[in-house]
């Protein structure tokens, strides 16, 4: 919080200080993040298919993958068929510095017969369950990973993506800045 006030105040001197903003406009515009080696080093290791998307962002790559391949309906346990793809998202963690945040979104799940009554209470303990699977099994430092559920409040909806299941989702956000708890 301190170094963002700080960085504020930096800004806004050195706009009334220089009578002009181009420098600070450049100082914008040059920041980009290295994202793109990013995705080479992830899709060398998980090719892109239909249940596989790879988005960059501002604060890095978004590794999206469809709930399904990972969770059955209602439930919170991790398929054992999806194994392969959490030990190899792991193990590229592993080589790396950045830190990832795991984000499920869920949505129309049937909860009826599940331990669950609602979708983001759902979405909380399978974000928690790949965590706790990639830190015992993928050896992946603890404070490296973050879990968030969003239930049914993030869906992609059809302005951002053809509505083809992807509403229902875990991604994998590599991030590109430093996350501390």
């Amino acid at each position: 919080m301190k170094n963002r006030i700080l960085i504020i105040l930096l800004i806004l001197a050195a706009i009334f200080c220089s009578g002009s903003s181009d420098e600070v406009k450049s100082l914008f515009i040059s920041y980009q993040p290295n994202v793109d080696r990013l995705e080479t080093i992830f899709k060398t290791y998980l090719p892109p298919r239909k249940e596989i998307m790879f988005t960059k962002v501002p604060r890095g790559l978004i590794i999206s993958i469809d709930e399904s391949c990972f969770f059955n309906e209602g439930e919170a346990r991790i398929k054992e068929s999806s194994l392969v793809i959490l030990d190899t998202i792991s193990a590229v963690l592993k080589r790396l510095t950045n830190y990832c945040i795991i984000e499920d979104h869920t949505e129309d799940n049937d909860l009826t017969n599940s331990y669950y009554s609602e979708n983001w209470e759902l979405s909380i303990a399978r974000a928690g369950n790949i965590v706790q699977y990639m830190m015992t099994y993928g050896k992946i430092p603890a404070d490296k990973l973050f879990a968030l559920g969003y239930g049914e409040y993030m869906p992609f909806r059809d302005n951002v993506a053809p509505k083809n299941g992807m509403d229902s989702r875990i991604d994998f956000v590599i991030l590109e800045y430093e996350a501390k708890r």
